[in-house]
């Protein structure tokens, strides 16, 4: 669950999680322990042993971090709900001078263990933050890190672990009901929990999980289309249509980006419009260009787009450019408004090398590009990109076909995200990413897992209307027989004007960054409390009776 203020630049998956906006987030020391930051009246952080390949003990053991929080535990017995932060550190979950943690009720796994009284538990991620079994990432390590693996970690450890305060294991996942929640890539992880190993946790809250992989996703940007139609433009009936505009303006960049009949000099005007002047490829620009729409699924990160709009459809003159001719006023407007409020701030979280070109990150051709060379803890965007390359989750998210309005350009495609897989692992010792050469796809891994077919049981699944991953869940609109239908056994949230996992953060945790809660996210949570409340005490029923 990167943070879009670690990633933004460069994800495909931008802010898998999405983390309260204005929050800035600690850099974790390489030293890091988390008692260190997380300790305080209830709360112990530990390691627990894991192996580094479950099904071949002779490979060794590693440390894998946790913290646990006995606020609301009610003693022995007692249920336990858990949470992966997935793709990032651990200390971005348990620090609370973020205003949140996901163990406390500022966050929707603290609220569920509040109503049940449960103890709550962070589970760091194995190749995330400090619980690593290698120091460096590259193909051959990496074959370490899949879901298969990561969910075994979490077996083994709701399984086995011991907590001070529960010293005889009464509320091991194989003596009480533990629940599961995740959001977006955690959720994920949560599926294949839930169909792989059925039994060690009682009920699940999955939160925006993507459960269809898609080799391509314009789906992705279409959503956010959608988003600015009901948003903004059914609220400013008076003023021009932004998500008209936008289509516009990528239709007239990629006339000159998608040419036949390249015009290099043309492109490189087109470039420094925008305010590139240093050189830059052209799927990288295109890219570049699409920054402002990943703010979409970041929390209240819509109001960036919002703005956006407003600047776009601003009534100016169209102006003429020596080289490119007419330039239509929308397309100023948004190359204007991308200059001032984008192009500055692109790369200068990651200065690393002190570089003059503001969009040097950006660059997916450079081998020695921090984001692709850096083979180390401290790079969680390459970790996480493995899972992508790998599983392969990919689901890239792209441009629209050619019969779709498209709000991005269209050189953003498949091919531009799967070449980076390459560049960021390269065959060592003869190991490779899944991906590589079509050995694995989209459709082997939803064959596996069942995809968007997948029978549950327990399982609440809460989706965003406008989540930008809405199209791979299980409320998708192009799931075969339409979103999933709502039942006993897995009740299913649609949020109204919600997007990406909107429903992580309780009232408590917007309030500390002056957010005021969607109403509609404060309703499901509380419906969702209620059925863990029900399935919860149908296992102490079960439980007595049998």
């Amino acid at each position: 669950m990167v943070s879009p203020s670690v990633i933004l630049p460069l994800a495909a998956w931008t802010a898998p999680k999405a983390h309260l906006r204005g929050a800035v987030l600690p850099e974790v020391p390489k030293d890091f322990v988390v008692s260190k930051a997380a300790a305080r009246d209830g709360v112990s952080c530990s390691w627990f042993k894991q192996p580094i390949d479950h099904y071949n003990a002779s490979f060794g053991e590693w440390s894998q971090q946790y913290c646990v929080s006995r606020e609301w535990w009610a003693g022995e017995g007692s249920p336990v709900v858990l949470m992966t932060p997935g793709e990032e550190p651990i200390l971005y979950s348990v620090s609370p001078s973020l205003g949140y943690t996901f163990i406390d009720n500022t966050t929707m796994p603290g609220k569920i263990a509040q109503a049940l009284g449960a103890a709550t538990i962070v589970l760091e991620h194995r190749f995330f933050g400090g619980s690593s079994p290698y120091d460096g990432f590259d193909s051959e390590t990496l074959q370490y890190l899949t879901m298969d693996q990561a969910a075994a970690d979490v077996v083994n450890f709701a399984e086995n672990v011991v907590f001070p305060f529960d010293k005889n294991q009464t509320s091991s996942s194989k003596n009480a009901p533990w629940v599961y929640w995740g959001a977006s890539y955690s959720a994920m992880l949560g599926t294949w929990l839930e169909s792989f190993h059925p039994g060690v946790f009682h009920a699940f809250h999955l939160s925006s999980a993507v459960v269809e992989a898609r080799a391509g996703n314009w789906y992705y940007y279409d959503t956010i289309k959608k988003g600015i139609e009901t948003l903004r433009d059914k609220f400013h009936p008076d003023s021009a249509s932004c998500s008209l505009a936008l289509p516009k303006v990528a239709a007239w960049v990629d006339s000159i980006l998608l040419d036949p009949a390249r015009n290099a000099t043309k492109v490189e005007a087109l470039k420094a419009l925008f305010g590139s002047q240093f050189p830059i490829e052209d799927d990288d620009f295109a890219y570049a260009i699409a920054t402002p729409f990943r703010y979409w699924q970041e929390t209240e990160g819509y109001i960036d787009i919002l703005d956006f709009c407003d600047a776009i459809v601003a009534e100016t003159n169209s102006t003429t450019d020596a080289i490119l001719g007419e330039v239509p006023s929308i397309v100023g407007n948004y190359a204007a408004f991308f200059k001032e409020k984008f192009l500055g701030k692109t790369c200068t979280y990651f200065d690393v090398r002190g570089q003059d070109d503001p969009l040097w990150c950006l660059n997916t051709h450079d081998y020695l590009n921090p984001f692709i060379e850096a083979r180390t803890l401290g790079n969680p965007w390459r970790t996480w990109y493995w899972f992508l390359c790998n599983e392969p989750i990919a689901s890239w998210a792209t441009g629209a076909p050619p019969d779709q309005p498209s709000i991005v350009s269209r050189k953003i495609d498949e091919a531009y995200w799967q070449h980076q897989c390459e560049m960021h692992f390269p065959a060592e010792n003869g190991f490779t990413y899944g991906s590589a050469n079509g050995r694995k796809t989209a459709d082997t891994l939803n064959k596996k897992t069942g995809g968007w077919t997948r029978n549950t049981t327990r399982v609440v699944w809460t989706n965003g209307e406008f989540d930008p991953w809405r199209a791979t869940t299980m409320s998708s609109e192009i799931r075969p027989g339409g979103p999933l239908q709502s039942t006993d056994e897995h009740p299913v949230f649609l949020i109204k004007n919600a997007q990406h996992a909107d429903d992580s953060f309780t009232a408590d945790g917007l309030k500390s960054r002056n957010i005021i809660i969607n109403p509609a996210v404060q309703e499901a949570q509380d419906k969702v409390v209620e059925v863990l409340k029900k399935w919860v005490s149908s296992y102490y029923s079960a439980k007595k009776a049998s």
